[in-house]
């Protein structure tokens, strides 16, 4: 850029420059690291090709249909402005409505052919490119400058163009991963509260119970649940939590009116992100309870066959919307509560009732736990059929699964059969569907009814599987108002099959459809889980190898093999091995948290004394702490009994901590290592601490600290390069030996990080290499 032409040479090197950048661009994508992280090394391999004074990345909100920046950079320096502005705005908005590029040299000219106010009249050149994602635009990357000398080329806007794919590919991506992480807690919170709920069939209980948790679920300021009072036909606020929910309490709805009403009415979820501006919304009750409604969500409750209420949630306590995926998690949630509260309104009507409902629902909260303890399909559906043969004394039974039959009719997979011979339904199990059109259990699904059937010689549509059966019973497995398979038991007695039967096989089906779905889902989060641990491991082992070749030849040019180097040479290879050094322990990292993930870290066990590796890991940081002028105070316990365990991932573990602590505490800082023998639980334990004055963490922090690949935005943990996988590989080296790891830690004063392993329990006489290493008095480096 600028007004002289450049020459061949330059021409080159800005190639060369441009192929680098793309180089490391594409290869950081493949790293599961922050967004924020990714963003960084872009716009850094972009100021290395372009003079961007200005660079922003701004990204869309689809809900709000708004853009807001994601990275911002002006004057070269890195800004966090909040701003948010519409999707159609300005340049940016021309870009998305478009899909295409914008580049001009004169930007007021350029807005104002377009019609367009210009956001800065100082603005000179203007370049922007969509981000784009299958078609679908997910933000914009702009660079300005106010310069008059600076102006942006078409080779600029290409390269632009080609950075801005690989930087949607990789923020997709990674909105994805952080999607499934958060679809696996969700289901494992899910699943936990379902045995709560499980747990308790006193109805009031029960009702605080499921309010408590769905505002926990969405992180809301509030909600409410309603139920259907079968005398007057309206909705009466039984439970409502939030800052004025007790006033809510014992209010009426009429069914169909408001937004309750029609979320009852319709049996469908409701969302409103603008309560105040809706017709439908109440506005007294917001009165009554001198509470602002912004934001709800409402999902209807379904229990057998039938609306009993509906679940309200307000006000998203971090002010953003309520979406789809919200919709689903309460839906799920609610479908669990529904069958928790009609369990506990069965438990608590009349003495008469109770007496006749009190075995059942002990024995469907038994099954509930059986069926909650297990995230795996195959023992979920095995279960169930189990249970339902069991106490109906049935003969035999099946369950099946819908399968809608992308490439052909819909058809029923066979999931589980008792009782029939196995030749009948084996080509249903895997190759071929059942068809709808055929027998009792297609009808049952096809109509989505109970089907029972007294004498199954009267049936024209019945297909005999086992001989001798007499009396049917097939109920359709619901998931959100939707069919989703069948449970189908069978007798060799005719009428064996009771209203209670069939009330049991009812609500048998429902629980089991959550549970079934839920183990469903639980397998599709853990195939992909799976898929970026090997991903992870296959592309760190390529990594290694090219790593190995550049550490080495560099070796060779700092020998002198290829002829005498000089200052500036020496300067160019050290700067290559220190990044080569740094890249490999990102790889070794990546490495170890794929092993730990899947299995496979091996543990080499051997018989050795604590103090050596405690000496080894001191002297390898005691020119470190010299140079930070840091006073290190050592207490190592003599006569401190062996451990056996694996040396050199012990001193990963103690090295990482010493590590963290130099570096984390400024300069004269102290730091303290103690080692020292405890009994825990009537077991000897070898215990390391290592406690420094440093940065420290606040309690939002400690919360994620051995999360994968977290790292706290406190600029002095930013300053330092780190992958946020070291602690979480510490904490599982430390518990692969059977040991604990703890930390204590508060803002602006410091952590503490200790961990204990399990003495050797037969005794050794003392390691006289261990024994004879010199401890070196650190804490002397107070003045070195």
């Amino acid at each position: 850029m600028g007004s002289r032409p450049p020459s061949s040479e330059e021409l080159a090197q800005r190639r060369e420059a441009e192929l680098q950048a793309l180089y490391l661009i594409t290869q950081a994508a493949n790293f599961s690291v922050t967004v924020d992280d990714i963003l960084e090394l872009i716009y850094t391999q972009i100021q290395r090709v372009l003079d961007t004074p200005t660079f922003y990345i701004a990204l869309a909100d689809a809900e709000r249909k708004s853009l807001s920046y994601a990275f911002y950079v002006e004057g070269n320096e890195r800004l966090y402005p909040q701003e948010q502005w519409p999707i159609t705005t300005g340049l940016s908005g021309a870009i998305l409505s478009k899909g295409t590029p914008i580049r001009t040299d004169n930007y007021q000219e350029e807005c104002k052919s377009r019609d367009i106010p210009p956001k800065d009249p100082s603005i000179q050149c203007w370049m922007g490119v969509p981000l784009a994602v299958q078609d679908q635009a997910i933000g914009v990357m702009v660079a300005s400058s106010c310069d008059r000398e600076i102006t942006f080329s078409e080779a600029d806007q290409g390269l632009f163009v080609t950075i801005a794919s690989y930087t949607a590919a990789t923020i997709e991506r990674r909105r994805l991963y952080e999607r499934l992480e958060t679809r696996a807690l969700q289901l494992h919170t899910l699943n936990e509260i379902g045995k709560l709920l499980a747990s308790s069939l006193d109805i009031d209980e029960v009702l605080d119970l499921v309010v408590h948790n769905a505002t926990t679920l969405l992180d809301t300021e509030g909600g409410s649940l309603l139920l259907l009072d079968d005398v007057s036909g309206d909705l009466v606020f039984r439970v409502s939590s939030g800052p004025a929910g007790e006033k809510l309490s014992g209010l009426k709805v009429p069914a169909g009116k408001g937004i309750a009403g029609v979320c009852f009415s319709e049996n469908k979820p409701i969302i409103v992100n603008d309560a105040q501006h809706d017709q439908r919304w109440y506005r007294s009750f917001d009165r009554t309870a001198e509470f602002i409604t912004h934001s709800l969500l409402a999902v209807p409750l379904n229990a057998r066959g039938r609306t009993i209420g509906l679940i309200e949630v307000i006000n998203r306590k971090n002010g953003g919307i309520f979406d789809q995926e919200d919709v689903d998690l309460l839906l799920s949630f609610g479908a669990q509560a529904a069958i928790a509260i009609e369990n506990a309104r069965l438990f608590t009507t009349t003495d008469r009732a109770l007496q006749n409902r009190v075995e059942e629902l002990s024995t469907i909260q038994h099954i509930d736990r059986q069926l909650n303890a297990t995230l795996d399909y195959r023992e979920v559906i095995n279960l169930t059929l189990s249970w339902a043969i069991r106490l109906t004394n049935a003969t035999t039974g099946i369950i099946a699964a819908l399968d809608e039959g992308q490439e052909g009719p819909p058809g029923l997979h066979i999931l589980a059969h008792e009782g029939y011979p196995p030749e009948i339904f084996e080509p249903y199990e895997e190759r071929e569907l059942w068809p709808l059109d055929k027998g009792l259990i297609g009808q049952t699904v096809r109509s989505g009814q109970i089907t029972l059937i007294d004498d199954v010689s009267k049936v024209s549509d019945y297909v005999e599987c086992q001989p001798d059966i007499q009396a049917h019973l097939s109920v359709p497995m619901q998931r959100e108002n939707k069919v989703i398979g069948v449970i189908a038991i069978e007798s060799q007695e005719a009428g064996c099959f009771t209203q209670e039967a069939v009330d049991f096989i009812t609500r048998l089906a429902e629980h089991a459809a959550i549970a079934i779905d839920n183990a469903r889902l639980f397998q599709q989060v853990q195939r992909a889980n799976q898929a970026k641990t090997e991903f992870v491991s296959f592309v760190s082992h390529e990594l290694k190898q090219p790593m190995t070749s550049i550490k080495g030849y560099t070796d060779l040019l700092m020998k002198g093999i290829a002829g005498e180097l000089n200052e500036q040479q020496r300067a160019f290879l050290n700067v290559i091995l220190a990044s080569v050094r740094h890249m490999d322990r990102l790889v070794s990292d990546l490495l170890d948290i794929s092993r730990i993930e899947s299995g496979r870290l091996k543990l080499e066990m051997n018989s050795f004394h604590p103090v050596s590796i405690t000496n080894e890991a001191i002297e390898a940081f005691s020119q470190t702490m010299r140079e930070k002028q840091q006073v290190f105070e050592i207490d190592i316990m003599p006569e401190l009994p062996n451990i056996y365990a694996d040396r050199g991932r012990l001193l990963q573990v103690l090295t990482n901590l010493l590590s963290n602590a130099s570096k984390y505490t400024p300069e004269s800082g102290h730091i303290t290592l103690k080692v020292n023998h405890q009994q825990l639980d009537g077991e000897a334990y070898v215990y390391w601490s290592v406690k420094d004055d440093g940065i420290g963490m606040t309690p939002d922090e400690l919360g994620k600290l051995f999360t994968k690949y977290f790292r706290s935005q406190n600029p002095a943990v930013r300053s330092v390069k780190g992958t946020g996988l070291g602690l979480a590989i510490t904490r599982s080296i430390v518990e692969l030996h059977g040991g604990h790891m703890y930390v204590e830690s508060e803002a602006g004063k410091g952590s503490t990080f200790s961990f204990i392993i399990p003495a050797e329990k037969v005794p050794h006489e003392p390691d006289a290499e261990a024994a004879e290493q010199p401890q070196v008095p650190i804490d002397k480096l107070e003045n070195p």
